[in-house]
């Protein structure tokens, strides 16, 4: 694999700014971390290079990102109950584009309760924040988007064999600025169903699931038919198959349909899954395998939601204890469906990506990796095009 940092004045300068941290990082390493602390403090430095980083057809933009990252987690077990937290503080700077700078703080916990060895259950709670995927974006402009979710899953199963499942669920998605195509919006949701658990680990589950969504910041458009509030209802079946560590296949199958307040010709209805395949070929080598389709809103005038169709597949290898390599490749096609009472334009991408990656641990509480990911999209409009190179340098730091 060729690395794309490699030959200027400038790249070779950042290469020995980063030699005295790296030394600096390996001397106090030998404060040992260990995965049954209750408290454990990371940090970490990732350097990317983006040959296209807002993934346009011409004028293409380069540019380095450096992303630093001060972590804490917290994981500890009182009797039947275990509490586990974690806390993440990045940032994020641009070379050339520093108008995207941005600071995050990024958040999960979860109560993993238990009232008697039959009746169990999680509540959690997240927030996460990033800048809006240029794919879907397609102009220059800073938008990050704050996601937060608050989950409540109980749990029965009296023989250890059925349990009977109910959830409750609040997330809330909101963007920076206005963005029509997938917008700001609040959902309140209630899960139920039931699993079949086998001895050997392998299950069978029934979901279902109401989500009553409310879109904020977007007013009310007759015109364009941009709704204020949808309802979505989901139903899937899955199904996971192990074998005795060495092989797991989990299938699922599901019906969503999404219903809107005030304007039907928006309302969408598909059929959706995922087939995942993990094999251990020996204990060195292991593979993944994975088939899915999902479908998510896209609002624009000649577009209701999005239909993905995607294949992938990755392979690991072991080559000492202390050193991975992998290749992964991924390939995609997206159809933008509900466009015919809006508009006749039509737009389907079809897009692939292949990569490799290293990673060298010489101690557990130290860890470098290399990765590089070329992708290609190829779109019925022409304006959607794009090929990019994205390659990234990591060093993390667990005490």
């Amino acid at each position: 694999m060729t690395f794309v940092l490699k030959t200027s004045k400038r790249k070779k300068h950042f290469i020995f700014m980063w030699l005295p941290s790296l030394v600096g990082m390996v001397a106090v390493s030998n404060v040992y971390a260990d995965e049954l602390d209750t408290f454990q403090f990371s940090a970490g430095i990732n350097k990317l290079y983006d040959s296209n980083l807002f993934r346009q057809s011409v004028n293409e933009t380069s540019d380095q990102a450096t992303i630093s990252t001060l972590g804490v987690r917290f994981d500890k077990t009182y009797a039947l109950q275990r509490v586990m937290a974690n806390v993440t503080y990045i940032d994020n700077k641009y070379e050339k584009s520093d108008f995207l700078n941005y600071s995050a703080t990024n958040y999960n916990a979860a109560w993993m309760w238990s009232l008697t060895p039959n009746l169990t259950g999680v509540l959690s709670s997240a927030r996460t924040q990033r800048q809006i995927n240029f794919r879907d974006l397609q102009s220059a402009v800073k938008n990050v988007n704050t996601t937060t979710e608050n989950t409540f899953r109980a749990e029965y199963a009296p023989h250890q064999v059925l349990s009977l499942i109910l959830g409750y669920s609040q997330v809330k998605s909101e963007n920076d600025r206005a963005f029509n195509a997938i917008a700001s919006n609040e959902r309140i949701g209630v899960d139920y169903g039931a699993r079949y658990n086998f001895p050997s680990g392998s299950y069978i589950s029934l979901l279902g699931h109401r989500r009553d969504g409310t879109v904020n910041g977007r007013p009310l458009n007759t015109v364009l038919q941009f709704d204020t509030g949808f309802t979505d209802y989901e139903y899937d079946l899955e199904v996971s198959i192990a074998e005795n560590g060495k092989s797991n296949l989990v299938g699922k199958l599901g019906h969503v349909e999404r219903e809107h307040d005030n304007f039907p010709l928006r309302d969408y209805k598909a059929w959706i899954g995922s087939l995942s395949y993990q094999l251990m070929w020996t204990g060195k080598i292991k593979s993944n395998f994975g088939l899915s389709r999902s479908v998510s809103a896209f609002e624009t005038f000649n577009s209701t939601y999005s239909l993905t169709d995607a294949a992938t597949a990755s392979v690991s290898y072991e080559i000492s204890d202390k050193i991975q390599a992998g290749l992964n490749f991924r390939i995609s096609e997206r159809d933008f469906q509900g466009r015919a009472q809006f508009d006749t334009s039509g737009r389907t991408d079809r897009e692939h990506s292949y990569g490799a990656n290293i990673s060298w641990r010489p101690i557990k509480n130290i860890g470098f990796s290399l990765s590089s990911t070329k992708s290609n999209r190829n779109s019925t409009l022409a304006q959607f095009d794009f090929d990019d190179t994205l390659t990234s340098i990591n060093v993390d730091l667990k005490i």
